[in-house]
């Protein structure tokens, strides 16, 4: 007996506006986690595996066509928003002549499983092919009166959902929306996901019939259960028990609320994976964050962007990573910020420094407490550890920066670069006027303006001679006092 293979075209709906969010972006493309939540419902659709992934789109359908950046994907208009119904008769040139499964699902379930759409598709399939039972000539047996499959799920609270009616065999009879349910009906806490699976020629059959005569004046998909009904064709319920993966997004506090149930799903993985987390509930890690185990991550930590940590690097409290490598051991002290950077082995960045702007920080190198560095390689083994700011520098290895060094970058028009070279020790409170080459084990005296190179193993010092004037404090008092 040959093994069947489910055929599948999954339909997303992502046209609607979502007025409830206050906002000029359409609803589906407001971010989780750094990434748009259809980016999410994509996921998992592509989890189940089907030959056509179909958007259908409507309000400000360029915006989301861009966050879905799909190729090969299908993008149906929507011109007006005339119920879920009436979105998916828009993509019936693409499933009218297929012989299989077609899944509706809606963009704004964010935190939907791939393998609960998948699974849905196996039920359906097994439900629609008794394998057991091969007609003539050996092919599977088909049981005609399966014309579906709505995924359900019980909910504490089932107000403002849609309820399911169904009989002891799991069949659905209809769904009923609140506000049209009985008394009893609104005690019912099985509810409708928004997930539909049919056979598609069922659908095409059942698809124009549907009206809009009510109070929205919609076309509503639910009513095509009832139109396969009075065909005699059956739909069944496939109770989900997690409810948490179908809470749908219809404003800013639901987005909030998905956020936070996603976050804490990664935390979760993370640390399965070999992450130590530290007061889970306050750490922030976006959707393209990869960690390596044995990392230890604070309170208050923000990793953000394609962020990738080394094995046994830790993160202390507050710091924020956004589009990072980070290597292995480095350690990361509470409150740094490190931006489109690299950190290499070994490296100690902070308390309170602050990366950004494509810098690089090699092996074994200190970056400490209110150091800035812009756009500059800092080399092996060097150390700054207070108070400097290092912006377009190239600087060797095993170089010392005094506290109070700033390289002045900029003149008013244009950046221009410090070089310091290997060994070289910089004084503290050193101004170094780029353009400017500090060479190999030179060395400037404390609060000196360099303005000139310095050559190798020379002593650059620029200030004027100290005066001492004595008992300046005793004339300086009778003055005042005076």
């Amino acid at each position: 007996m040959g093994c069947h293979h489910e055929r599948l075209i999954t339909v997303i709906l992502a046209a609607g506006k979502g007025t409830r969010f206050r906002s000029k972006k359409p609803k589906v493309i407001h971010k989780i986690l750094g990434k748009p939540m259809i980016h999410y419902v994509s996921l998992a659709a592509r989890w189940a595996n089907p030959e056509k992934l179909i958007y259908v789109i409507g309000h400000e359908k360029e915006q989301v066509k861009n966050a879905i950046d799909c190729q090969g994907c299908v993008f149906v208009e929507q011109e007006e928003q005339l119920g879920t119904g009436h979105a998916v008769a828009q993509t019936k040139p693409y499933w009218e002549d297929f012989d299989g499964i077609v899944m509706i699902l809606n963009g704004d379930l964010p935190l939907i499983e791939g393998e609960t759409l998948k699974n849905a598709v196996k039920y359906m399939d097994a439900m629609m092919r008794f394998e057991g039972a091969p007609a003539e000539g050996g092919h599977d047996y088909r049981n005609e009166n399966i014309a579906g499959v709505v995924i359900t799920t019980m909910v504490p609270n089932p107000l403002g959902y849609g309820r399911i009616i169904k009989d002891k065999n799991h069949r659905i009879i209809k769904i009923v929306e609140e506000k049209d349910a009985t008394h009893e009906e609104q005690q019912i806490n099985e509810i409708n996901t928004g997930i539909y699976l049919f056979y598609a020629p069922y659908l095409k059959q059942v698809i124009d019939k549907l009206e809009n005569n009510n109070a929205q004046g919609e076309y509503y998909l639910t009513d095509v259960i009832q139109l396969l009904n009075e065909m005699g064709k059956e739909v069944y319920a496939l109770l989900v028990p997690d409810y948490t993966q179908f809470i749908g997004v219809n404003d800013r506090w639901d987005l909030a609320k998905a956020e936070n149930i996603l976050r804490m799903k990664y935390l979760q993985f993370w640390s399965y994976a070999g992450t130590t987390f530290h007061n889970p509930e306050t750490v922030y890690i976006e959707f393209d964050v990869e960690l390596s185990p044995d990392v230890e991550i604070y309170q208050g930590v923000s990793l953000k962007g394609r962020t990738t940590i080394g094995e046994d690097t830790v993160i202390e409290e507050n710091a924020t990573i956004i589009n990072s490598t980070i290597g292995k051991n480095v350690k990361i002290l509470k409150g740094s910020i490190i931006e489109d950077s690299v950190i290499e082995d070994n490296a100690v960045i902070g308390p309170y420094a602050r990366i950004r702007n494509n810098s690089v920080i090699k092996q074994n190198a200190q970056i400490g407490n209110f150091v800035e560095v812009k756009n500059s390689v800092v080399g092996e083994n060097t150390a700054a550890k207070h108070l400097a700011y290092l912006g377009d520098a190239e600087i060797g290895k095993d170089v010392n920066i005094g506290a109070g060094t700033i390289t002045c970058n900029y003149d008013g028009f244009q950046k221009h670069k410090t070089v310091i070279k290997d060994k070289a020790f910089i004084g503290s409170d050193t101004m170094l006027v780029a353009p400017v080459t500090i060479g190999e084990e030179a060395i400037t005296g404390s609060g000196s303006v360099i303005t000139k190179d310095v050559p190798d193993k020379a002593l650059a010092i620029e200030r004027n001679q100290q005066k001492v004037i004595e008992n300046y404090a005793e004339k300086r008092k009778k003055k005042y006092e005076k």
